[in-house]
């Protein structure tokens, strides 16, 4: 007689739809996985765990009709995720249904999350129905979180109701440009200031970020991206604070609203790249076209995310060649055929670089290609070729503290011109005193002069600029056993060993066994 098997409970079912969608989610079939989330929600509504994985799968693959589904339910579950109606807020922006992203507001406002978006996002659904966006400035100082995320929103909003002579006062001002929220910012507004004749601003807006002359095309600046902005800004942010699922959370919701925006592409790309979704990043990353502000960036990021040293020569090759007046590809080619040890081409383009800017005015560019050309040059074993550089270099720019401390460290290293070496990185420390490096430079300096007195505290200053450095650890271990603190000279070079190879590794072994000699010194 067969045996008939019994029909499997709903619960059961709906177990096994779950495990089932935790292994594909664990061996790479986020697609798949995705799927069963929402069949699981399909067969219970209720259910926090259902709704909650379906929203963190449908960010991971970009669905967001599986998103909004996963948001929907998610006030229905017992602890409902109070990020949830920034979706449907997205979702009402998309479909341009404005009664209902009010109603979102409004309901966001009286359970008082994210208040210090609240001016923000009023601003932007005004603008997107066509009215006075009703930015107060005020308002926007009331509060020290709304402050610091409406320095560029404050613009936004300028470029959208078309001051354009209040947009350019404010970029002036502004002092995020090294941010990547500043740099989507200048990128922008470049467009608008070319719509508008004015070109040498736009220019300058360029050179704020990197970017050589050239004919950009960047969409009209609108509520949607303004308000994507926003998102791309917080998504970075939360990633930094360790919030790495809500962080891709805001960067997709960036996306979802202005899905055109190569700005938000960045932001998206950026934050898969951090989680370790490198074929998610690079496939964003090439839709951005080289006509693009961004697409420089996105060149060095795709350098970034290669699988080898080859990889990346190519890509950046690539660019170059589709765009050879261009000196920031030039400098990422050569870079990244350093990076591959291909010196001898890297040097190469680096003289490309300086004849194609022979004409230049620009003295502390010219100063930095010089630098480069030399640390390469140095690097290659071509030290008098290298000398010469880094002379022309600070000649052109005395005031730059990293050439004058690579020229007057070089000096010193190889008890050339101690004097003269002094000298430099003197000046180097004065330029620059908080970095690390430049002030082992002038410990070290005094050492060699025989004063270990002036020497170990500059030295002990730099390992606490830059604790793992095998340089400086060194020289900290030196200076100390010629004070006669023996002890505290192997601890110091005990540090320098954890992260030491080769013959510097073996140079350590041996004064922490031995002691300190004139053939283990350190150069």
């Amino acid at each position: 007689m067969l045996a008939i098997a019994a029909p499997a409970s709903a619960a059961q079912e709906a177990s096994d739809i779950y495990w089932n969608a935790q292994r594909q989610e664990i061996t790479g079939r986020g697609d798949e996985a995705l799927k069963s989330y929402a069949k699981l929600l399909a067969r219970s509504p209720d259910s926090e765990a259902a709704a909650s994985n379906l929203l963190d799968a449908a960010v991971r693959e970009g669905s967001f009709i599986d998103a909004v589904a996963g948001g929907e339910a998610a006030p229905k579950a017992e602890q409902a995720d109070s990020d949830a109606p920034l979706l449907l807020l997205a979702d009402a922006f998309r479909r341009k249904k404005w009664g209902e992203a009010d109603r979102t507001l409004t309901d966001l406002e009286a359970e008082g999350d994210f208040a210090f978006m609240m001016p923000m996002l009023k601003g932007w659904l005004n603008v997107a129905q066509g009215r006075d966006s009703g930015v107060d400035v005020r308002t926007f100082q009331s509060s020290g979180l709304t402050a610091y995320y409406s320095d560029d929103q404050l613009i936004y909003f300028d470029l959208t109701e078309r001051n354009i002579a209040q947009a350019k006062l404010r970029l002036r001002n502004f002092r995020g440009y090294d941010e990547p929220h500043g740099r989507f910012l200048a990128g922008h507004a470049m467009g608008e200031f070319s719509r508008s004749g004015d070109a040498e601003f736009e220019s300058a807006l360029g050179r704020q970020i990197g970017l050589d002359a050239g004919n950009y095309a960047t969409p009209p600046v609108t509520a949607e991206l303004g308000l994507a902005m926003l998102f791309a800004r917080l998504g970075l942010a939360l990633d930094e604070q360790g919030q790495p699922q809500k962080a891709l959370y805001f960067a997709r919701i960036a996306n979802w609203i202005a899905p055109s925006s190569d700005a938000a592409k960045l932001s998206l790309a950026e934050l898969f790249d951090r989680q370790g979704l490198d074929a998610k990043a690079s496939g964003l990353l090439k839709v951005i076209a080289p006509a693009s502000p961004f697409w420089t960036q996105a060149v060095v990021n795709q350098t970034q995310l290669a699988a080898t040293p080859e990889e990346a020569v190519a890509i950046a090759r690539s660019a170059s060649e589709m765009q050879p007046a261009s000196s920031q590809l030039k400098l990422l080619h050569a870079q990244t055929l350093e990076q591959a040890e291909k010196r001898d081409k890297a040097i190469t383009v680096y003289r490309s670089l300086l004849d194609q800017d022979a004409g230049g005015a620009n003295g502390p560019r010219r100063a930095v290609y010089l630098l480069l050309l030399a640390t390469a040059l140095d690097a290659n074993g071509d030290w008098d070729s290298a000398r010469n550089a880094l002379e022309d270099a600070a000649v052109l720019d005395p005031q730059n503290a990293q050439i004058l401390n690579y020229l007057g460290y070089s000096l010193l290293e190889r008890r050339i011109d101690v004097a003269r070496g002094f000298d430099l990185v003197s000046k180097a420390h004065q330029l620059a005193p908080q970095s690390a490096a430049i002030t082992d430079s002038l410990g070290w300096a005094h050492f060699l002069r025989g004063e270990t007195d002036a020497a170990i505290p500059l030295l002990e200053s730099a390992v606490k600029g830059a604790i793992a450095d095998v340089a400086i650890n060194e020289h900290l271990g030196d200076a100390y056993w010629a004070n006669g603190r023996r002890t505290e000279a192997r601890f110091a070079w005990k540090a320098a060993a954890l992260a030491a190879e080769g013959n510097v590794a073996e140079r350590l072994t041996r004064k922490i066994d031995f002691g300190w000699t004139k053939e283990t010194a350190a150069p």
